[in-house]
């Protein structure tokens, strides 16, 4: 049955992941062929293979095209090749020309302040250059042609054919609240049938979910990144700040879920007798996750999850049951300080309210 929920997960995997880079594979491989048609058919060069090449090292095959990446991709295999073609058609071809020209484009690259991304791009190209073919002075100069416009079709293409800003900002937070919920209401039939196994499974999925948390923070950055380029698409900034704003405070709701599945795995491993009210507020929190996450997701009110986080902060016992089951409690009411920013509340209000609204016991 493991074995059959592992291959279940994995073909979700590779299904999600085809879903979400089926468009940036597409427009990647057609404008790496444009990219060598326009070089070819329009500029007159007989063989333009840097075009494409230029194209798809801008553009790549990655679900979040970043625009800082295009951008020092673009310079990175131009700045390559251009000096690669100068620095050979001077001294020749040979490995210590390798050496020169690879170190001659780094410090080329250095002085446009970039990142570790363009200073490598620049001595791949360099190393392309000088070992493909001896450049004449006419080839050089059409190969660095080649270069520049298949790096301006890239960037075009991913200024023009953007994918929607929101839809993996939202797809992404979706997950991200289906785990939390999952882990709530795992950690919830844990303790109440007392299973060490099913609590440490608990436990294992929520530290899985950090690398979800980073892709989030990406997909948001990048949805706003592509409302610079693609102004059909400036219209969808507010609703990406508001997701933007978000991320931070269900990221510190993971991080709380994962204190809290830990400490809940030492109740169960402990013998300790966790307070049945424990048990239905951990189920409360779950749904409530699942309106927040419906809400969010929709780009609707979050008033009704608002209220309802409200209402489950009214219902939290003072103490667990325990020395684990306590902290277990804590970590809940810190989860709803969390959750009731991502829902729109003023963090020190909502300190407020889960503090106010403790029960006597």
């Amino acid at each position: 049955m493991a074995a059959g929920d592992r291959l279940r997960g994995i073909a979700r995997s590779r299904a999600r992941r085809l879903r979400d880079s089926g468009l940036p594979i597409l427009q990647c491989a057609l404008a790496a062929g444009l990219a060598f048609l326009v070089a070819r058919d329009v500029v007159g060069h007989p063989l333009p293979f840097f075009a494409p090449i230029a194209c798809v090292l801008v553009l790549g095959v990655s679900v979040v095209n970043r625009l800082r990446r295009s951008v020092e991709l673009a310079v990175g295999v131009s700045v390559g090749v251009a000096v690669g073609d100068l620095i050979v058609v001077v001294i020749g071809p040979g490995w210590w020309q390798i050496s020169v020209v690879v170190g001659l484009a780094l410090l080329a690259a250095l002085l446009f302040d970039v990142g570790a991304l363009l200073l490598n791009q620049a001595a791949v190209s360099a190393v392309l250059v000088a070992t493909l073919q001896p450049p004449g002075t006419t080839a050089a100069f059409s190969r660095w042609i080649d270069t520049l416009i298949g790096a301006a079709i890239g960037l075009a293409t991913a200024a023009t054919l953007p994918s929607h800003p929101l839809t993996r900002a939202r797809r992404g937070l979706s997950a991200l609240l289906t785990e939390l919920e999952a882990v709530l209401t795992g950690t919830a039939d844990a303790l109440e049938t007392g299973d060490a196994e099913a609590a440490e499974q608990v436990l294992t999925r929520a530290r899985d979910t950090q690398g979800r948390v980073d892709a989030l923070t990406d997909a948001v950055d990048a949805g706003f990144e592509i409302t610079v380029i693609a102004p059909l698409r400036r219209r969808h900034r507010g609703e990406l700040g508001r997701l933007r704003a978000v991320v931070p405070a269900v990221d510190l709701a993971l991080r709380n879920a994962r204190v809290l599945a830990r400490r809940a795995h030492a109740v169960v491993r402990d013998g300790e007798r966790p307070d049945p009210e424990l048990v239905a507020v951990l189920r409360r929190l779950g749904s409530d996750v699942a309106e927040l996450r419906t809400e969010l997701t929709r780009g609707e009110s979050t008033d009704g999850a608002r209220s309802a986080l409200i209402d489950t902060a009214g219902t939290v016992p003072l103490h667990g049951g325990g020395y684990s089951a306590d902290v277990v409690t804590a970590q809940i009411r810190s989860m709803l300080v969390d959750l009731l920013v991502a829902a729109g509340t003023d963090r020190d209000e909502a300190v407020a309210v889960t503090s106010s609204t403790r029960r006597d016991g």
